[in-house]
């Protein structure tokens, strides 16, 4: 779900784009025949500035006045938040349980959408905590993990995965077409001690993809 968390201001509107142009409140004052004080009260909203000087101002700015009254497409963008569930940890090394997580105890974390690289249906996302170093080449033991689920078909050769094999769960990166017969899950550490797990074609044994990883990062 996407939440508008922060409201984009005329006042502050008017100063973001004076500072563009490179404007002092004295240039800008003198180019709309008001009082340097005026400006300043605009940019600190004690009082609001009248249509016809707005209209003026996004001339001299180069935007349209919906723009600087309501922000630009691009800002809008970068101030809506996405919230993910965080699904507690994920083991990068052995197949292990996953804690039991339901609506009375998940969290949510908050991101910025700009933070990713396209749009995703939110619904579709949630992160983890990373628990052990059989990524570390990649992804550290203790860093959040955001996936995103897809269709079985649609996992990519290359793709970082939770997977789960009987009901056990890790963090791999897929590689269905290295071995014959068989899906190949495989670490990538600088200890050679964290090995590869193989998953025969013909077990019997259940094997999901419940998300492939799509942002990873360190939470300070």
């Amino acid at each position: 779900m996407l939440n508008n968390n922060r409201n984009i201001s005329l006042p502050d509107q008017i100063a973001l784009y004076r500072g563009r142009r490179g404007f002092t409140q004295q240039d800008l004052a003198d180019k709309l025949s008001v009082s340097k004080q005026t400006i300043s009260n605009w940019e600190t909203g004690l009082k609001n500035p009248r249509m016809g000087a707005i209209q003026k101002m996004a001339e001299l700015f180069g935007i349209t006045v919906s723009e600087l009254i309501d922000g630009s497409e691009e800002q809008k963008f970068s101030f809506e938040m996405v919230n993910i569930p965080l699904y507690g940890t994920i083991s990068a090394g052995v197949l292990s349980e996953v804690e039991g997580i339901n609506s009375d105890n998940v969290k949510i974390i908050s991101l910025p959408l700009a933070m990713f690289s396209r749009p995703y249906n939110s619904n579709k996302l949630f992160a983890m905590k990373v628990n052990g170093s059989s990524m570390d080449k990649v992804i550290q033991h203790d860093e959040v993990i955001i996936a995103k689920q897809v269709e079985f078909e649609n996992y990519k050769d290359g793709d970082i995965v939770i997977f789960s094999h009987d009901n056990q769960y890790s963090l791999k990166r897929y590689r269905p077409n290295e071995i014959e017969g068989a899906i190949l899950f495989k670490a990538e550490s600088h200890d050679p001690a964290f090995k590869d797990i193989v998953v025969m074609s013909d077990t019997d044994y259940n094997v999901k993809i419940h998300g492939k990883v799509i942002y990873y990062g360190t939470t300070l």
